[in-house]
């Protein structure tokens, strides 16, 4: 990705990422780790709203980039009957629920879809996440996204692979351009 200077690091020169750019509120790590944790695996969904003033600024960021719809990563049907909730599309309606976001951008929930349950990427190579996740999304509604500049939010950015892929198939399906927002980026 680009640096502040504009610059891209030797990985990104190798093999760039589908997304036009990329945001995050905060880095992966401390205490807000253990609050992620807790939010998406240990159904603490309370946290969304506290999780989310951090998201809004990011929101805005992308919208005044030209987002114009929000498609948030989903979540395969197996894990999300596992888990209860999707932790981003939560994130995303407590961000709308009166937080400081001064933009709105639609959210379009079920226009990305996960289609194969993928195993956790956990400590895997960004080889490894890139092979696993490839063609694990599908487009539902490619109008809804023809010609758009779509910004895909996680909750968790590691090594881009989960998002590069979302971006794919939406330029696969006739997005006109892709950035990616995530809560946190692992750095």
């Amino acid at each position: 990705m680009p640096s502040e200077g504009g610059c891209r690091c030797h990985g990104c020169r190798r093999a760039p990422f589908p997304f036009t750019r990329a945001f995050a509120a905060l880095a992966y790590g401390g205490a807000l780790t253990q609050a992620l944790l807790r939010f998406k695996h240990g159904g603490h969904r309370h946290l969304a709203r506290s999780l989310a003033i951090h998201l809004a600024p990011v929101l805005d960021a992308a919208a005044g980039q030209g987002a114009e719809i929000v498609c948030p990563v989903p979540l395969h049907p197996r894990r999300l009957r596992q888990r209860g909730y999707n932790q981003v599309i939560e994130l995303l309606r407590a961000g709308n629920g009166g937080g400081p976001s001064r933009q709105h951008i639609p959210v379009l929930r079920d226009t990305l879809s996960r289609t194969l349950d993928t195993p956790t990427l956990g400590h895997q190579s960004p080889a490894i996440r890139s092979q696993i996740v490839a063609h694990a999304f599908a487009v539902n509604h490619a109008q809804s996204v023809a010609g758009k500049h779509v910004l895909v939010v996680d909750d968790v950015m590691t090594t881009g692979s989960t998002l590069s892929e979302c971006a794919r198939t939406l330029l696969a399906a006739g997005a006109s351009s892709v950035m990616v927002a995530a809560l946190a980026r692992a750095v």
